[in-house]
């Protein structure tokens, strides 16, 4: 009864905003796209993410949305175009970070459980951009013991 119930309020969520395309902003198109997964319908999630990375607004996203859209695509990747989808989903995780580090951080660290799995791949696909390893900023001890501690060779 409730997948019922889900899969209708997506479906409703999802006809809603095909119906007004016109005035739509690019929130709506993300909300549009992240029905369209929930619904499992993953070619109606990608031409609309793909309408939203070929748009012009896409550098005016803030970094949560760009960062609920990398996770979009993650889910596209599950099912369809994987190579590309995945390629698309880092390069907006790198863009989350660089338009806002503390938010996106927020975002992903704040993720339902079941999107932990995503998360972690771009991680480690993307590297560790919100601590990057800076290795000028090491302090390495350059100097040798100049005496050996002593060994008890007595057995």
């Amino acid at each position: 009864m409730k997948k019922i119930v889900l899969t209708s309020l997506g479906a409703t969520l999802l006809f809603s905003a095909c119906g007004n395309s016109s005035g739509t902003t690019s929130t709506d198109e993300l909300r549009e796209a992240e029905a369209a997964v929930a619904l499992g319908d993953m070619e109606a999630a990608k031409s609309v993410a793909s309408r939203l990375i070929g748009s012009s607004n896409l550098s005016d996203l803030p970094a949560k949305e760009l960062a609920r859209l990398s996770l979009v695509y993650m889910q596209i990747a599950d099912s369809t175009d994987r190579e590309a989808s995945i390629a698309q989903a880092t390069d907006l995780y790198r863009r989350a970070y660089k338009t806002n580090p503390d938010s996106a951080s927020a975002f992903y660290s704040d993720v339902n459980p079941e999107m932990y799995s995503y998360v972690t791949m771009l991680k480690t696909l993307v590297g560790h951009i919100e601590n990057p390893y800076n290795p000028e900023n090491e302090n390495f001890d350059d100097s040798i013991p100049t005496q050996l501690p002593e060994t008890n060779d007595s057995l």
